[in-house]
């Protein structure tokens, strides 16, 4: 059974092996342990790892606030790679965006990583621009992908309900609290 569970700091100094390697095998300049510990620490940072097991598959990171996502590590482990797993990690990760009314998820990615551009073109997002010498380790661009949630010829209130109805963080982080319980995937 798959799980995704909340990377706190004490969950991530239990995994941090398995996810310093897989974090290695995906990316030319890898996050180090401090990297992920500060977004672990951080309070507009949700760090979700999918477990199977005692093994970590695969995580994402991400920031919410301003009524936006910011997408900023996703990575699953080579030998599970083209499972679905990314997609799932996207999902649920659009699904709590929702839930929030979060009306936009961005991100950037290297244009020599086609197989991240073509994985997020076939989520839905579309180029919107590039971030001149963004990658410090070979000045490489960063194309700039975003994914609108809504549509934007629709009001707040019909986005959330007739009431008008928001859903604060407090609530939506109670129903994807997954630190203390396993949120099946379904495959």
């Amino acid at each position: 059974m798959i799980s995704l569970i909340k990377l706190s700091e004490e969950a991530f100094t239990l995994y941090r092996d398995q996810i310093l390697a897989i974090e290695k095998a995906s990316f030319p300049s890898p996050w180090g342990a401090r990297a992920f510990l500060e977004e672990a620490r951080n309070p507009v940072s949700y760090l979700w790892a999918l477990r199977k097991g005692e093994h970590i598959l695969g995580y994402i990171c991400f920031w919410m606030f301003a009524g936006e996502v910011h997408l900023l590590n996703i990575a699953i482990h080579p030998q599970h790679r083209r499972q679905g797993l990314g997609t799932a990690l996207l999902k649920k990760m659009k699904s709590f965006a929702l839930s929030q009314a979060i009306e936009k998820i961005y991100l950037e990615v290297r244009p020599s990583n086609v197989a991240a551009r073509r994985f997020y073109t076939k989520a839905g997002f579309q180029e919107r621009g590039r971030r001149k010498r963004y990658y410090t380790d070979t000045g490489e661009d960063a194309i700039v992908m975003s994914l609108e949630l809504f549509d934007r010829s629709e009001s707040r209130a019909e986005r959330c309900g007739a009431a008008g109805m928001t859903f604060s963080t407090s609530e939506a982080q109670k129903d994807f609290e997954v630190s203390k319980k396993r949120i099946d995937l379904p495959f």
